[in-house]
């Protein structure tokens, strides 16, 4: 109403100004214009009112729609060997038997608790998803907590003594081996849902496509009679050897586009050939506690940032207590990738801590990557303390003005300004820890003990290609044979849980 006021004001003001006799005309037809404009005013308040109204009723609705959240929703129960196609999955005793059938049934804030078993999806697809993947800003999924570690009659949980894995063989899929997407609508700003993936073991050992071992061809990688296979072979790889195995194709093991209370724990991620945990976060907080990686190629663990650049306060992320151990690089030239953890964009605050690394073909932990909004940059945390370190390439690698890279090593990470503010107490794995050393497959450590990495190159002039090359005038091609000892051979998953709990309070400790 203050406009209102302030243009009567005005007009009395200008009435006052004209003769007498035009007076009662000018102001008679002002009259009319304010008295229009009163009314439009009056009628746009109520339409402003009840748009309010009507924006203040769908967030009411969307905000009850998502509630659910934050309270108890139901549990299913999933049992590959005792469970039925035909079950409902409502009690212990009527289990279904496709996990992929639970999450499709299951709603937001619902859990489902997984017997021992493999579960290789939707008619042994291979895989197993929660909203589409790639696809996450039309599929979001759906808001969901996964318990693995379960007997068949649901009695007890012991995630050692009953593995529930995602262990493909043969099938063939272009997909991650788990697919989660758990997103809300854009700008809504109700509750966050939880996300649990607790107890399972990623294995793609059965699937990947490796040289058949053999310690008397250099070609297939095998470094010793331990080894239950040869070396990786990457897509599109020919190698002259003979090959066991399915795909080499570039496949997810755990990929996540996520926001809420995230987490991933008590978890095995090994044999996987893009990534242990590959994930997207939006606003929220993830924890990557108590989980082994082992084995993993191109990266163990990568999380980054989804969201706008004024909410990067909003997303958060703790790594801790985990065990992380040979990481590969993306091929076996070892020329990229092949690390164990990597600080990411998008995150304002990450804490790494109480984890171990070793045997990582690159590094340990990476920070290389820095925001375009050199503001946003100033307030990050990139915090790097109390954990151990052992045979790494690399214990830190950092990025550094007129180096490509450059490497710290575990006792002199506090000298690293990109990391912090907290920065104390990494060090070296101490002496006495025999026990973890002797839990780590023996032929798989003195492999990557006795790592080498034979290059050759070879040029016949006289070879078909660089004949016809010298008549259009064209270089001439020779080759380079690059041979590992060992490239990402596949690793016993049984071994695997013999990790855990091998130092107190460093690394995976025993599920509880």
């Amino acid at each position: 109403m203050k406009r209102i006021t302030l243009m009567l004001a005005a007009v009395l003001a200008f009435a006052a100004m004209q003769p007498a006799g035009a007076q009662s005309g000018a102001l008679g037809s002002l009259k009319n214009k304010v008295t229009g404009a009163v009314r439009n005013e009056v009628r746009k308040g109520a339409q402003d009112a009840k748009d309010k109204a009507k924006q203040a009723a769908q967030d009411k609705a969307t905000e009850a729609k998502y509630a659910s959240a934050s309270k108890a929703g139901k549990t299913y129960y999933v049992s590959v060997s005792t469970g039925s196609a035909r079950a409902d999955g409502l009690t212990p005793q009527t289990p279904m038997k496709d996990l992929q059938k639970a999450i499709n049934a299951a709603e937001d804030n619902d859990q489902i608790l997984v017997a021992e078993g493999n579960y290789l999806g939707n008619m042994d697809r291979g895989y197993i998803e929660i909203g589409q993947f790639g696809n996450a800003s039309s599929d979001k999924g759906k808001f969901l907590s996964l318990y693995g570690g379960y007997s068949t009659d649901f009695s007890e949980r012991d995630v050692i003594n009953h593995p529930t894995k995602f262990q493909p063989t043969d099938q063939k899929f272009i997909a991650p081996l788990f697919n989660f997407n758990a997103r809300r609508p854009y700008d809504y700003k109700g509750p966050l849902g939880n996300v649990v993936v607790d107890g399972f073991i990623f294995d793609l050992g059965e699937n990947n496509l490796y040289c058949v071992a053999d310690v008397n061809n250099e070609i297939t990688g095998t470094p010793n009679e331990g080894m239950l296979t040869g070396r990786f072979v990457e897509p599109n790889a020919t190698p002259p050897c003979p090959k066991v195995g399915t795909l080499s194709g570039d496949e997810y093991a755990l990929h996540m586009d996520v926001e809420g209370n995230v987490r991933i724990a008590n978890c095995i991620f090994v044999n996987c050939r893009d990534y242990g945990i590959a994930a997207l976060m939006g606003k929220g907080h993830m924890e990557i506690c108590n989980n082994i990686f082992i084995s993993c190629r191109y990266a163990s663990c990568q999380v980054r940032g989804s969201v706008k650049d004024d909410e990067i306060g909003q997303v958060s992320l703790d790594f801790h207590h985990n065990t992380v151990l040979f990481t590969w690089t993306r091929t076996k030239t070892f020329e990229d990738m092949g690390q164990g953890f990597r600080f990411m964009n998008g995150i304002r605050t990450i804490d790494v801590h109480n984890n171990i690394f070793g045997c990582n073909s690159n590094c340990g932990v990476e920070r290389v990557y820095y925001e375009t909004n050199k503001s946003i940059e100033a307030l990050k945390e990139s915090n790097l303390y109390d954990n151990y370190f052992f045979a790494n390439k690399r214990d830190l690698e950092i990025a550094a003005p007129g180096a490509a890279t450059i490497s710290v090593p575990a006792a002199r990470i506090e000298e690293a300004e990109q990391i912090g503010p907290k920065y104390e107490g990494n060090k070296d794995l101490p002496e006495g820890n025999d026990a973890f050393i002797n839990a780590i497959d023996k032929s798989y450590l003195e492999g990557f003990m006795t790592l080498k990495i034979i290059q050759s190159e070879s040029y016949n002039p006289n070879s078909a290609a660089n004949q016809v090359n010298r008549m259009f005038g064209l270089n001439q091609q020779g080759t380079e044979i690059v041979r590992p000892s060992m490239y990402c051979n596949k690793y016993p998953w049984e071994k695997a849980k013999d990790l855990f709990g091998k130092i107190a309070d460093y690394g995976a400790q025993m599920p509880e």
